[in-house]
């Protein structure tokens, strides 16, 4: 009758280890896999591609208008022109 009880508590023990073990598997998968969680959660929140290229384009230039009173205005790309007040209302 011994017999078929320490075979009762072998059986109990390895099934006790093997829940343990598998849940320390999962345990490690379950950490292994974060990042990879947490990188795909930050890319579903990127608005999509289409939206991503219209913000890199550069917004329409605009016209500078030198105000009276207002010292001039330099012009870009052009060294030593400048925009005045007076230029404008001729």
């Amino acid at each position: 009758m011994s017999g078929t009880i320490l075979d009762a508590f072998v059986l109990h023990l390895e099934d006790h280890l093997f829940r343990e073990w598998t849940a320390a598997m999962d345990a490690a998968e379950a950490a292994a896999w974060e990042p990879v969680r947490r990188i795909v959660a930050e890319v579903r929140e990127l608005p999509p591609w289409e939206e991503q290229e219209r913000r890199r384009q550069f917004p329409p230039p605009h016209r500078l208008r030198a105000t009276p009173g207002w010292p001039p205005i330099a012009i870009p790309g052009q060294p030593g022109k400048y925009l005045t007040a007076q230029e404008i209302a001729a």
